[in-house]
């Protein structure tokens, strides 16, 4: 059944320290019977037993079990031939604590394929009854004596019916009484079914031996069948034999008779009461009182060694309850069900340490999505973040500032229009709906562009404007001044809602929104003709920028000058062409030529017609051509021609924007030409992904160390989980638990800490993020996909970090993990 051929292992080997633990062993074993191994500590004997029941490797040499070679197995098929065919019991018992007497029982039942729960509760039941320790099968096993505790071991190793027992010094931690209970057991099991038997005790091998094998510094010293037809000379601990006390004296009289028994060692003094059915009794202290409820038993006979017929009476149905003809075959203990149960009930004993941790994952969930949404809203660039004009627009450089250069531009085939700087301006809203609105305005900033580049199929609400006071807004823009939601507070609710709405240009008066157009920019269209000038008072703003409401300015114009003027000066410079009607030329004429102006009369002696005054444009000085009158007594502006205010513009502006319904075809024609010129949407996108790759850097970095905080809690505590509760690992590695329902084990408990912390870490990111993305513009992409990634990256990082410590203890062995004196 048994066989070794020339089986050798080493602690330390090719070290300093080697130890030949066994050497050079050979064996044949029976199919029944109790083979003792005995010798000293240290001799090897635990060793050769691990290595023949398959719970330690050999360095060389083969191991045979029924013709099947375990020295050459992989480890699942050595389990799976452990757990079928070898039963163990162990010195330190191995029991499962937190379980009941039944349960670990059962598990061994449980782990051959056995699911029928009658046929486990009798069979179970059965082999508690026969050990003696039925009546305790409610209750934990760490609630139970040692001797208590052996005996459910022996139950755990025969309720599956193994051919093979292995017994490491079952008796090593027990006392007398125990240790002879616990052999007859074992003796009466060997009838049918060999058990290999490890002990120092020389008396006990060889009364219930039926073969010894001696063993010395990891060889085979002797090996001899034994006589089991012999005496015991065994005294037991807590028999008294009465006939062999030194000393008895007998106390009589007609109601009582008593009788004492000593050791005649020491003098007593001992007063004894009987009343009222309580028996008292006072020994000054000097001992200890036991009664009949002990564990001592007194004997009315003369010591004698006991004999076979201590064990040849118990009996033992090996496959009682089991059914007829079963096969034990491996079955997992941990489906997937059972994964999840165990998880949920193993995290519901963490101490509340443990559990405080729990909430380090769930910020540490809550930072993972943050940044995995930051990550993909980095990397998921759409237009609204990068494009800063319409996307027709061509930018030219003009460092020189030539006015010039405008009309050159405004003659190149393929060029609709150009003007000066980057067509960015800043337009405001008026908030009139409503009196607590109405101290209010909007502004937001908009790329102008000609509205004769716009059809009318590029509409998606109302029309092209009928004249040059309409303008038309694109969905770019509508969705931007949404987001900000502060146009609902007004009662823009739908895209139609802004149309009819008016917007205020500096000087220019008020514009009326006709049309949404959808070409994707952030465009304002306004007539051809106005679009220079919109751009001159307005003033500068970049569209990236979210829009935001601000008081009114009481003169009813924008707060901030735009660069159509000089800023400088007491006296706003003006447009001719945009005077109000009441203005009148009193003497003189209406400016006609560059840096011509006319003032108020009020001004007529100090500023002299046909002279020179302090107020520059662009560092010319003005030259008085007329005096003007008004209506409005506070009006003090200074007037000048549209050409002198352009020359002023373009003066402070480093570039020309061309429009163009081919803006690549154009780039290429000017840059032939010799201009530096570039298409505004590829210089925008690569600006963007230039100043966004920085942030994705630090994104990463973040996101990283997010992550690694939450691997390493992860790690630190299934470590902590795993090594407390590395006893019970080792105990059912031992049994025969194969290392994949190890891992399941563990699998179970960390997806479960994934589920109760990262489902309520995401969707509380989920819904801030998702309820304040204005804030943060577009740099966080909120999506379903995007939750049930960072969940499935959780786990799988988790999963890796949390079965780290669990993968390093399953690459040892089983009698390994068992003599792990780290904990």
């Amino acid at each position: 059944m048994i066989k070794l051929q020339h089986v050798n292992k080493y602690f330390n080997k090719r070290k300093a320290n080697e130890i030949h633990v066994i050497n050079d062993t050979s064996l044949e074993l029976p199919e029944n019977g109790v083979v003792a191994l005995l010798g000293p500590s240290g001799c090897g004997k635990t060793t050769l037993l691990n290595a023949i029941g398959g719970l330690d490797k050999v360095n060389s040499g083969q191991i045979f079990i029924d013709d099947a070679n375990i020295s050459k197995m992989r480890p699942a098929k050595v389990d799976a031939l452990r757990n079928a065919k070898i039963g163990y019991i162990f010195q330190n018992f191995n029991l499962l604590d937190r379980m009941t007497v039944f349960e670990n029982v059962a598990i061994a039942l449980r782990m051959i394929g056995i699911k029928d729960k009658q046929v486990i509760k009798e069979r179970v039941n059965y082999c508690l009854k026969s050990v003696g320790i039925y009546q305790f099968r409610n209750k934990t096993t760490d609630a139970l004596s040692g001797g208590q505790r052996q005996r459910v071991a022996i139950a755990r190793a025969i309720v599956k019916n193994p051919r093979i027992i292995i017994a490491d010094e079952p008796t090593g931690n027990l006392d007398s009484a125990n240790t002879i209970e616990v052999m007859n057991i074992i003796k009466t099991i060997s009838k049918d079914r060999l058990v290999l038997l490890v002990t120092h005790e020389k008396k006990i091998a060889e009364f219930y031996s039926s073969r010894i094998i001696d063993m010395r510094d990891g060889r085979i010293t002797g090996d001899r069948n034994n006589d089991t037809e012999n005496f015991l000379d065994y005294q037991l601990e807590n028999r008294i034999y009465l006939k062999d006390m030194p000393k008895h004296d007998a106390y009589t009289n007609q109601d009582m008779q008593l009788d004492v028994y000593s050791d005649g060692l020491s003098e007593a003094d001992i007063k004894i009461v009987l009343r009222a059915g309580n028996l008292y009794i006072d020994t000054g202290g000097r001992y200890n009182v036991v009664d009949e409820n002990g564990n001592i038993e007194l004997i009315d006979e003369h010591y004698s060694a006991m004999d076979s017929s201590i064990y040849e009476k118990n009996s033992f149905e090996y496959d009682k309850y089991l059914p007829a003809g079963y096969e034990a075959r491996y079955t997992s203990l941990y489906t997937p069900f059972r994964m999840f149960a165990n998880g949920f009930r193993t995290i519901a004993r963490f101490n509340k340490l443990k559990k405080l941790l729990l909430i380090g994952f769930v910020f540490a969930s809550i930072f993972t999505f943050v940044s995995i949404s930051n990550v993909f809203g980095v990397l998921n660039i759409k237009e609204q973040d990068f494009l800063t004009t319409n996307s027709n627009y061509v930018t030219v450089n003009n460092t020189k500032k030539d006015p010039a250069l405008l009309g050159k531009l405004r003659g190149v085939s393929g060029a609709y229009a150009a003007f000066p700087g980057d067509t960015q301006a800043k337009l405001v809203m008026p908030y009139t709906e409503y009196l607590q609105s109405s101290d209010y305005e909007l502004k937001f900033n908009a790329s102008v562009t000609p509205v004769g580049t716009l059809k009318q199929s590029e509409l998606v609400s109302g029309k092209l404007p009928a004249d040059e006071r309409g303008v038309v807004i694109d969905r770019m823009l509508t969705r931007k001044l949404f987001k900000s939601r502060t146009v609902q507070q007004v009662g823009i609710i739908k895209e139609k809602d802004f149309i009819g709405r008016k917007l205020k240009v500096k000087n220019l008066g008020e514009f009326t929104i006709t049309g949404i157009s959808n070409v994707n920019s952030p465009s304002a269209f306004f007539a051809d003709k106005l679009c220079q000038d919109v751009l001159m008072y307005s003033a500068n703003g970049s569209t990236l920028e979210g829009p935001e409401s601000l008081p009114a300015d009481p003169d009813g114009n924008d707060s901030s000058d735009g660069d159509g003027g000089n800023q400088n000066s007491a006296n706003p410079i003006i447009d001719y062409a945009y005077a109000p009607a009441s203005t009148k030329i009193k003497k003189g004429n209406a400016p006609a030529n560059d840096y011509e102006a006319v003032v108020r009369d009020t001004h007529e002696e100090e500023m002299p017609l046909g002279k020179e005054i302090a107020t520059k444009v662009n560092g010319h000085k003005l030259k008085v051509v007329g005096y003007y009158t008004t209506d409005f007594q506070d009006d003090d502006a200074v007037f000048t021609t549209n050409n002198t205010l352009l020359l002023n513009y373009i003066s402070k502006q480093r570039s020309v924007s061309v429009y163009s319904h081919d803006p690549d075809a154009l780039v290429m024609k000017l840059q032939d030409a010799g201009y530096s010129a570039q298409n505004n949407y590829d210089r925008d996108r690569e600006n963007y992904i230039k100043s966004e790759t920085k942030n994705f850097r630090k994104t990463m970095t973040a996101a990283g160390l997010m992550i690694l905080i939450a691997l390493i809690e992860m790690y630190l505590m299934l470590r902590s989980s795993f090594l407390s509760r590395i006893k019970e690992v080792g105990t059912m590695r031992a049994i025969g638990l194969k290392k994949r329902d190890v891992y399941r084990m563990f699998m179970g408990e960390i997806i479960v800490i994934t589920l109760i912390t990262a489902i309520p870490g995401i969707a509380a990111a989920y819904y801030v993020l998702g309820n304040t993305a204005e804030i943060f513009g577009s740099k966080f992409l909120i999506a379903p996909w995007v939750a049930l990634l960072t969940f499935a990256l959780l786990l799988i990082f988790n999963l890796v970090a949390g079965l780290i410590p669990v993968i390093r203890t399953m690459r040892k062995t089983p009698a390994a993990i068992l003599a792990r004196t780290d904990i």
